[in-house]
């Protein structure tokens, strides 16, 4: 009778350690019994279940990402290639998926992979080599859009993106195939820099009118400014002849040989008889007559 009561203690933690379990952030859990689901999608948080009779099985909610190794393709111009590819998935049907992989990631991916690599074999199958080196994203979208479906409805699994990883072509095929997509490349450049060109003759050719139509606008203002400034001398010369007409022409005498001397260095030999003489002295003597020489 002594050893009832420890017996008891024992029994009754035992049944409590067994009835308890936690959930971690980004999992869920799956309760069973015997093998049937009962509870799924069972949040994080402390939990309690039937001692001995319900078993938990823990999954992640988060998403997953696993990577496939290159398989063997052949493309549609005959060329055999290695190809190897990324899925982003996340478990959304948890009754479904302990069902099919018992909850187990690495089965989920052993079933999951086979469906994505037969898609992706008939697409590469319609796709040129040089298409599958350079469309990668498109071929991931349609394999998603091929397999999405079918995986969702035997695994429980969204398949939310899948992205062609490396593509490992036959030695003697990579240099045509380069030397393909760097006539493309260059062929494509030079189509922007013929375009480039003849935006920037365009503007050049813009650039220049706008200069001719800004030049002929400044020479119509400097030829007013000018009419005005010989409009406003001509006046100014009127007004001081009219005040003092012998100094108007003794300073036109002194204008008249500035003006033929301003060169420098010019030499001049006149007749004093000479009509241009007979000017100078007349407007030296002040009388309009010639001087007596």
């Amino acid at each position: 009778m002594k050893y009832a009561i420890p017996i008891v203690i024992i029994v009754l933690a035992l049944l409590g350690i067994n009835g308890i379990y936690v959930v971690g952030e980004g999992h869920a859990v799956v309760l069973s019994r015997f093998g049937d689901v009962q509870v799924a999608g069972i949040g994080p948080g402390l939990h309690f279940k039937l001692p001995f009779v319900q078993d938990v099985s823990v999954y992640d909610t988060r998403e997953i990402t696993t990577q496939a190794e290159p398989g063997d393709c052949k493309t549609r111009d005959g060329q055999l290639v290695r190809v190897g590819f990324h899925v982003r998935w996340q478990i959304v049907d948890p009754a479904l998926y302990y069902k099919m992989t018992s909850g187990d990631e690495l089965q989920a991916i052993q079933l999951m992979e086979p469906l994505v690599r037969d898609a992706l074999r008939k697409d590469v199958a319609n796709t040129d080599l040089s298409g599958l080196l350079s469309s990668g994203e498109g071929i991931g979208a349609r394999l998603r859009g091929e397999v999405g479906a079918q995986v969702r409805q035997k695994l429980g699994i969204d398949v939310l993106d899948i992205a062609i990883g490396r593509v490992l072509p036959p030695e003697d095929a990579l240099a045509s195939v380069y030397k393909r997509m760097t006539t493309e490349a260059q062929a494509a450049a030079g189509t922007v820099r013929a375009k480039g060109e003849a935006a920037a003759a365009a503007i050049r050719a813009e650039g220049d009118a706008d200069d001719q139509q800004v030049l002929a606008a400044a020479n119509q203002s400097a030829a007013a400014v000018r009419g005005e400034g010989d409009a406003q001398a001509a006046k100014i010369y009127a007004t001081a002849s009219a005040k003092d007409p012998q100094f108007f022409r003794y300073w036109t005498s002194l204008d008249t040989w500035r003006k033929s001397f301003s060169g420098g260095g010019a030499v001049v030999v006149l007749d004093k008889n000479s009509s241009f003489m007979q000017a100078v002295d007349a407007g030296a003597s002040g009388n309009g007559a010639p001087a007596k020489h």
